[in-house]
């Protein structure tokens, strides 16, 4: 199956989220699909860096291709994206980080000998337990340059709306069409709506309130008894 790589007649068609538009008034639908195109290959470019960066961060513990499948599990990228970024991630190192080989240089039977076992087993923990460390340091700086492009997305989508919807639908609007995990979600929304906060545009921008029923005035319950009070 060939590589979904994103193209100008069709990058609508690789959007998860698209249906969600439907919500969307006319008379900003189209504003709002161009947003959400930029928005996707915004997020392919910024995966794209950041597994070329995973793989070099790991270079002297993962070949580059077991680090991509390790990027792949930690962080998380749609699966319409992940052979894209793949091979432009491939593509962007350079051909001895691609063809790079592990090679610790002991020989397989120095490790059975008695005396070398038992510090080869505990150099071997220690390895492992590092290169989980380091995978987890290199996710956690991936998925914070995720959320910075999320958010600037975001944005771009809450001044399209604005107009037609309270600028906190504005926001999950977007992310409804991005199909945001919950964790992700969260963290968007909470940075943008402080970003919004520190802006004119929060300021100017009229939020939509319900009208309320009139409340009957209050009658003392003294009154409703046909008593007096003092």
């Amino acid at each position: 199956m060939p590589a979904p790589f994103l193209t100008e007649r069709e990058p609508i068609m690789l959007l998860p989220g698209m249906l969600s538009s439907r919500r969307v008034p006319d008379s900003v639908r189209v504003d709002f699909d161009v947003v959400m195109a930029r928005a996707w290959e915004a997020i392919a470019a910024t995966h794209e860096q950041q597994a070329v960066t995973f793989v070099r961060r790991l270079a002297s513990r993962l070949s580059a291709e077991e680090a991509l499948q390790r990027y792949f599990r930690e962080v998380a990228v749609p699966f319409q994206m992940r052979e894209a970024v793949r091979v432009r991630a491939l593509l962007a190192l350079t051909p001895d980080e691609r063809h790079r080989s592990l090679d610790d240089g002991a020989e397989p039977w120095v490790l059975l000998r008695p005396d070398h076992l038992v510090g080869a087993i505990r150099q071997r923990t220690r390895f492992v337990e590092e290169t989980t460390l380091a995978i987890r340091m290199a996710a956690a700086a991936a998925d914070e340059a995720l959320v910075r492009t999320h958010v600037g997305m975001a944005l771009e989508s809450a001044r399209v709306l604005a107009p037609v919807m309270p600028l906190d639908d504005t926001l999950m609007q977007y992310i409804r069409a991005m199909d945001l995990a919950p964790a992700l979600a969260q963290g968007v929304f909470q940075r943008a709506m402080a970003r919004l906060a520190e802006t004119e545009m929060f300021e100017t921008v009229e939020v939509a309130v319900p009208e309320l029923p009139a409340l009957e005035p209050v009658r003392s319950p003294l009154r409703i008894l046909g008593l007096r009070a003092g």
